[in-house]
């Protein structure tokens, strides 16, 4: 059973439908992270060994450069991507489970599917809920389009 599922779904479906062959590879090398994390977290959602904090600290790194620092600091008053922008701050990271949780919402909000809503935690950042999907807003990339991770816009 995968220590990271959440995670998992969201990067597999930013590796198939991202828009630019960057942020797919980006998105690849998000899930290769995820596989040699798994491979050496112990069973259960105990604490995380010391020594596995690194490898749980690189899947951080790998999320952030896929959901791309700029995007981040566009929307960084959201609850949950402040959430994952303060992980990189921490001594240690939280719990496996916790990770997947943050990671995950900021990777939906990232790349969301066309028309689908957030995983219950209201509109994306810089959308209401009367607006539509792919609408500007006053946030740029924030309105929940499908722009990749370097910047590109439509």
């Amino acid at each position: 059973m995968s220590a990271f599922p959440k995670t998992r779904a969201a990067a597999g479906y930013a590796a198939r439908h991202a828009r630019s062959e960057l942020a797919r590879a980006r998105a690849a090398i998000l899930l290769a992270r995820l596989d040699a994390c798994e491979d050496l977290l112990p069973g259960g959602d105990g604490d995380v060994p010391a020594v596995l904090h690194g490898l749980l600290r690189d899947l951080v790194l790998a999320a952030r450069d896929l959901a791309g620092p700029a995007w981040l600091a566009a929307v960084g008053d959201d609850p949950g991507i402040a959430a994952f922008t303060a992980l990189q701050a921490t001594p240690a990271p939280p719990s496996p489970a916790e990770l997947d949780e943050i990671i995950s919402r900021v990777l939906w909000a990232r790349f969301p599917p066309p028309g689908a809503p957030r995983d219950g935690a209201g509109p994306a950042p810089g959308r209401g809920p009367a607006s539509g999907h792919g609408q500007a807003s006053g946030h740029g990339q924030a309105s929940g389009d499908l722009s990749d991770a370097v910047g590109t816009r439509r």
